[in-house]
């Protein structure tokens, strides 16, 4: 365990700031594909703040906190922003091992009231739900069953491409926060230096 320092802080705030707005900016470009894929079928969603707010604040908290901890715990910075998308490697497949069934073939079987697809729900992503449009996951989901047909395309909607959602949004987050502050502080640091403010001097 290490001593957070305030520059650490300074960086988890341009980080976590960077990684909501990008998330939401995906989301949003997310619905409006969507809605230009398939206008006629397209359906609002009923309620902003359960499927668009809720879902974008837990992930935001989550981030948070993992990166937080990452500061504390680990002395190699490079791979702490990555530790939210490792955190949701595990619980995802914990999630999707706990309720899969073998009986005559792999099937994922559970309810939308388990707890586990409720996470998962709130982790799912709009940009990726893009492929539903082409791909629809089809499945017995009346009175309150969850479950797919094929386990396989289940998998690669809910479980792969929001992973590498997240690994791609977290990459985004580092880089443009690096790009916006460090080169801005870089600048700041410039201009204070001694022999600018000489350089200013003299040239008045």
């Amino acid at each position: 365990m290490r001593k957070v320092s305030k520059s650490d802080m300074l960086k988890i705030v341009q980080i976590v700031c960077t990684w909501i707005i990008i998330d939401v900016a995906a989301n949003l470009i997310g619905l409006w594909i969507t809605k230009h894929l398939n206008e006629a079928e397209y359906t609002y969603p009923e309620n902003i703040l359960n499927e668009f707010v809720m879902p974008i604040l837990i992930q935001t908290i989550l981030f948070a906190v993992c990166l937080s901890l990452g500061f504390v715990f680990f002395k190699k910075k490079k791979f702490v922003p990555y530790i939210f998308t490792a955190f949701q490697v595990l619980v995802f497949h914990s999630i999707f091992i706990a309720n899969t069934a073998i009986h005559q073939g792999i099937h994922f079987i559970s309810n939308f009231d388990d707890i586990g697809i409720r996470y998962l729900s709130y982790s799912g992503q709009y940009l990726v739900d893009v492929l539903y449009i082409y791909f629809p996951i089809n499945g017995n989901f009346e009175n309150n069953m969850f479950l797919p047909i094929n386990v396989g395309t289940f998998y690669i909607h809910w479980i792969l491409l929001n992973l590498v959602y997240y690994f791609a949004i977290t990459w985004l987050s580092v880089k443009s926060a690096k790009f916006l502050f460090d080169t801005k502080q870089e600048i700041k640091a410039v201009i204070e230096t001694p022999e600018v403010q000489e350089t200013v001097e003299v040239a008045d």
